[in-house]
């Protein structure tokens, strides 16, 4: 049975909002542009739907003149390291290297992939940043979503994605998602921890109810 359209297109779009709030801090423009998706009625997915609620919430209310400032900071601190903090890295080397450190194998691997499908990280993020590897699981849901249930391509398509979830998204953004509740207070942040575990989750229910259909 082929994928429902509007299943995957809504995947598509929600990897690529949730790429975006853990890319980079979050500037006016980028706030401004989160208010135009309608983030208080954003997703069916319930984990999905109430994180971007939240969000919609931190942007709508009454928060002091600087709260963008804050919120980079924030950013900062949590995903980057500032002098003192506790982080939540956000690269998939620093949990599965012995090492705990930025470009180990994790990142070759992930580069080798994205590479091998015409894929060019051209950000100054490595590219076992979750935000990289969201926009490349996006992409081939986007890719899937345009092809044809006969074509030579589509089950490769399915079986990439899958792989790509058990190998370099299931073996570590569960501990980069606890590392974010445990370090960081903002509920702009719990919000986007929300809409990526709901992602991942949704993510794992389309390609599991087709594998049984």
């Amino acid at each position: 049975m082929a994928f429902d359209y509007l299943e995957l297109l809504d995947l598509e779009i929600n990897y690529k909002v949730i790429s975006r709030l853990f890319g980079e801090e979050i500037d006016q423009a980028a706030a401004d542009w989160l208010l135009s998706l309608g983030l208080d009625d954003f997703c069916d997915e319930p984990l999905i739907r109430r994180g971007a609620q939240i969000i919609h919430e931190e942007l709508t209310k009454e928060q002091p003149d600087n709260y963008l400032d804050l919120l980079a900071a924030e950013y900062a601190a949590a995903f980057i390291g500032t002098a003192g903090s506790k982080a939540a890295y956000p690269y998939e080397s620093v949990y599965t290297s012995p090492q705990q450190l930025v470009m180990q194998k994790a990142f070759e691997d992930v580069r080798n992939i994205l590479n091998a499908h015409g894929v060019f990280n051209d950000s100054k993020l490595y590219d076992d940043h979750i935000a990289i590897e969201l926009q490349y699981l996006a992409y081939l849901v986007e890719k899937l979503k345009n092809t044809e249930e006969t074509s030579p391509e589509y089950e490769p398509l399915i079986e990439d994605q899958e792989t790509f979830l058990d190998d370099h998204i299931h073996n570590w953004v569960p501990k980069f998602t606890s590392q974010i509740k445990a370090n960081v207070r903002s509920r702009f942040y719990l919000g986007a921890t929300m809409m990526l575990a709901g992602a991942i989750r949704e993510h794992n229910r389309i390609l599991r109810d087709h594998r049984l259909s």
